[in-house]
Parts: structure tokens; sequence; C-alpha cells
């Protein structure tokens, strides 16, 4: 195989491997957002917790306040019995005080509710609280193996920068050219000949024109050739030129 082909399938190689790390590089950020985003929800979620057990709590004091206020009432009614003159005047004192106490039982049952309400919510509560502990854990954890991954993957993308450098000057300038220029438009700058066609763009070669590849490859002189369809710089695997 020509030398300029061994080094441009060298620099192809590369290539390869340094469009893998930029766009390694560049989903990085991408995926530390989705970790920080998770984590932004568990938090919203324990807020929300966290204000159902406030408004909870509210109204658990206003039910007693109430209670309370209704406790007092009663009080201050038997207080006045004393002064009652009539019988009518008696009964109205008892429907006062029944109505309260019915209105006090219904408090009661309310704030049993509100109770029971209270713990659920309470247990909701821990369990987000707990589970945003684990997250931020998580995200610590995940941010610094993302941040480590990312320095890798700069300091292999240097070196591999630097390679190329080196290969590129090892290069004829005119294949260079083509492949610089193929590589723009295909993103793959060589292709294999694979049964007989162009692996690129999978148009078959002319056999005139693969007999002419096979030797001169096979004498590894420095002759150019591409394909006809997608202009990819073509080579054959030895084996098929020992064919």
């Amino acid at each position: 195989m020509p030398r300029n082909l061994e080094v441009l399938l060298e620099i192809q190689a590369v290539e390869n491997r340094l469009r893998e790390l930029d766009a390694e590089i560049a989903a990085l950020p991408r995926r530390v957002a989705a970790i920080e985003a998770k984590l932004s929800g568990t938090q919203q979620e324990l807020e929300r917790a966290r204000a159902a057990q406030a408004g909870q709590q509210s109204e658990r004091r206003q039910v007693e306040r109430e209670i309370e206020d209704l406790k007092a009432k009663i009080q201050k009614i038997r207080g006045h019995s004393g002064d009652v003159k009539t019988n009518q005047e008696y009964r109205a004192l008892l429907d006062e005080i029944a109505f309260a106490e019915a209105q006090i039982g219904k408090h009661e049952e309310r704030l049993l509710e509100v109770m029971e309400q209270g713990e659920g919510l309470d247990r909701q509560a821990a369990a987000a609280e707990a589970s945003l502990g684990a997250e931020r854990h998580a995200v610590t954890q995940e941010s610094a193996a993302a941040a480590e991954r990312a320095g890798a993957d700069k300091a292999e993308r240097d070196q591999l920068a630097q390679q190329r450098d080196r290969l590129r000057a090892q290069a004829n300038d005119l294949w260079l050219r083509r492949f610089d220029r193929v590589l723009r438009m295909r993103g793959q700058a060589l292709a294999q000949v694979d049964r007989e066609a162009c692996s690129g763009c999978r148009v078959r070669l002319r056999p005139q024109f693969l007999q002419e590849m096979a030797h001169d490859q096979g004498e590894a002189t420095e002759r150019l050739f591409v394909c006809e369809s997608c202009g990819r710089i073509l080579y054959l695997e030895p084996a098929a030129i020992a064919r």
C-alpha cells in the first residue's frame, strides 16, 4: 500500500476519534444540566410537601382555637345560668350549650382528620427530604465524574490533535488537499473497495479501474485513486491486492 494511503488512513482514524471526543465533550454540559434538573424536581417536590405541612398545621391551629373558643363560650353560658329567671330562658340556654357542644364534636372530628393528614404529610416530606439527600449525593458524584471525563477527553483530544499535525506533515500535499475537501463534504475521506464497489457510496467500480488500482497499490506507487461517484479516496486491503 502506498505510504500516502497509510498516512491518510491514520489521519482518518484520528479524525474519527476527534469527532467522537468533540461530541462527548459537547454532550457533557447537557448531561450535567439533566442531572441538576432532576435534583431541581426533587427539591420542588420537597417544597410542595413542606408547604402542605405548613397549611395543615395552620388549619390544625385554627380548629384547635375554634374548639377552645366554643369551650369558653359554654363555660361563660354556664356561668350565667344563675341569672336565668324562667324555664323558657333555661331551655334556650341549654339549647345554646348543646349547639356549642355539637360544634365542638364536629371540630374534634375535623381535628382528627387533620392530624391523620398531617402524619401522611410528615411521611411524605421525610421521604422527599431523604430522596433529595440521596440525589444530592448522586449529583455530586456524577458531576465530579463528568468533570473528570471532560478533563480526560480534552487531554486525549490535545494529544490526538498533535498526532494529526505530525501525520499531516508526512502526507503529500495533493493527497492532503483532496482528503480535506472530501472530509468536509462527506465526513469520511477514504473508502475501502468492498466487493468491487466503493464502500462509501456503494457504487460499483469499473473492472479496468479496479485492475489499475490493484496493480498500482500492489506496486506501492503513489497514484491517487478516487471514486468517480462520491469523490472519496479509494484503497484496497492487502489481501485484495494479492488476489
